[in-house]
């Protein structure tokens, strides 16, 4: 796990103590509430009886592909286990004003116009942004699709829509690289000091933790 990029942890035991620090503490806490999200995911699992009965070891050869099979069958035919809701704070923005659907409410412009108010940011902040480096990798070759070099030192080729009615809020349409006839919209809420806030309409741009490659890419 740990070759993965993960780390691997499990709860202290007291030893005779009668208080676990602090560190252990919060640690243990942060244990459960992440294995409360994987039991949850499992419970879907288990509604198939071969995944909710004691597995032979003769088995275990062919676990994995059994289980690409049905977690691709729960994909498919049931809903998602959590949905965007409109309480997140820039989907709600953006429904409230109506942003998403009327074009006439976002304006062209140059990027020299806002690139004073945008905020500089360092590696470490795009990789918490991004929530690790597969976006950001993608996020080069989406680039270097809109450049003439692909060193990135050349002139951008892409325009950039600013909201009319929320002077920080941008957008950078972007072209599918899965379908040329998809153009999707990865809109970023921005202040001198950080980026606050970012949705896409792409398949995984309504989620807030990390963000997809269209978001990494405008950026």
């Amino acid at each position: 796990m740990k070759a993965l990029g993960l780390e691997a942890t499990m709860p202290s035991f007291l030893d005779d103590r009668r208080q676990f620090s602090a560190e252990e503490a919060n640690e243990s806490r942060c244990i459960t509430k992440i294995r409360w999200v994987v039991e949850a995911a499992n419970r879907r699992l288990k509604q198939f009886k071969y995944f909710a009965n004691t597995i032979q070891n003769s088995s275990l050869v062919y676990s994995e592909s059994d289980m690409s099979i049905a977690c691709a069958l729960t994909n498919h035919y049931q809903p998602p286990m959590a949905r965007s809701k409109l309480e997140d704070e820039e989907i709600g923005l953006l429904e409230e004003n109506n942003l998403i659907r009327r074009f006439s409410l976002w304006e062209i412009i140059n990027h020299t116009e806002i690139i004073d108010g945008f905020s500089i940011m360092t590696q470490d902040d795009l990789g918490d942004l991004t929530f690790g480096v597969f976006q950001l990798k993608r996020a080069r070759s989406y680039a270097e699709e809109r450049y003439s070099s692909t060193n990135l030192t050349s002139d951008v080729a892409s325009s950039v829509h600013r909201c009319k009615i929320i002077p920080n809020l941008i957008r950078i349409p972007t072209q599918s690289a899965h379908s040329n006839r998809a153009t999707y919209h990865p809109t970023i809420h921005f202040t001198d000091q950080a980026i606050i806030g970012w949705w896409c309409d792409c398949f995984t741009g309504a989620r807030f933790l990390g963000c997809c490659s269209h978001i990494a890419s405008a950026i």
